[in-house]
C-alpha cells in the first residue's frame, strides 16, 4: 500500500471509530453515528477500492474491540454498517437493478438473523417486539432500503465536491 492510502485509511479509521465511540454513549442518536462510520468505509472504498475498504472495516472492527464501551454497538457496526459499503460495491458492479437489490437485502436480512441470535446468545432472553416480529422486520428493510439511497447520495456529493479529488484507484 501506498503512503497516501495508509494516511487515508488512518484518517479513516479513526474518524470511524469516533463515530462508533459517540454511538455508544449516546443511544438516541446511534443510528446517524452508524451512518457516518459507514461513510468512512464507503469513502475508502471509492477512493482505493474493495480490498482497501475490505482493510479498513477490518481495522475499524479490531480497535473496536478495544476502544467502543458498548459492545453491542460494535457487534452492528460488523454486522451491518461497516461490512455494508463493502457489499454496496459489490452488488453495484454490472448487476441489473433487480438483482442488485435483491442481494442487497439478502445481505441485510442475513446480517439481521445473526445479530438476533447473537443478541439472544449475550442477552440470554428473547427480544420482544412491540408491534411483532413481521412489521419490525419489514419496516427495518424499508429503514435499510433508505439507509442505501442516503448512501448512494453522499458518495454522489463527495465526488461533487472533489473533497477527497476522485477515484484513486492504481
Amino acid at each position: 500500500m501506498s503512503t497516501k492510502k495508509i494516511s487515508y485509511a488512518g484518517v479513516m479509521i479513526a474518524t470511524s471509530i469516533i463515530f462508533l465511540v459517540f454511538a455508544s454513549i449516546l443511544p438516541r442518536a446511534n443510528s446517524i453515528f452508524y451512518i457516518l462510520s459507514s461513510v468512512c468505509v464507503m469513502a475508502i472504498v471509492w477512493l482505493f477500492g474493495v480490498r482497501e475498504g475490505f482493510f479498513v472495516y477490518i481495522a475499524c472492527s479490531l480497535l473496536g474491540m478495544f476502544l467502543i464501551p458498548n459492545k453491542l454497538v460494535l457487534m452492528v457496526y460488523i454486522s451491518i454498517f461497516g461490512l455494508y459499503p463493502i457489499i454496496k460495491a459489490l452488488c453495484e458492479k454490472g448487476f441489473p437493478i433487480y438483482v442488485e437489490f435483491f442481494l442487497k437485502l439478502l445481505y441485510y436480512n442475513l446480517a439481521l438473523i445473526i445479530l438476533y441470535f447473537m443478541f439472544k446468545l449475550i442477552i440470554k432472553e428473547i427480544p420482544h417486539f412491540k408491534f411483532g416480529l413481521a412489521l419490525t422486520v419489514i419496516s427495518s428493510e424499508i429503514i435499510f432500503i433508505l439507509y442505501d439511497y442516503l448512501l448512494t447520495l453522499i458518495l454522489q456529493k463527495l465526488k461533487t465536491l472533489k473533497i477527497f479529488g476522485g477515484t484513486l484507484h492504481d
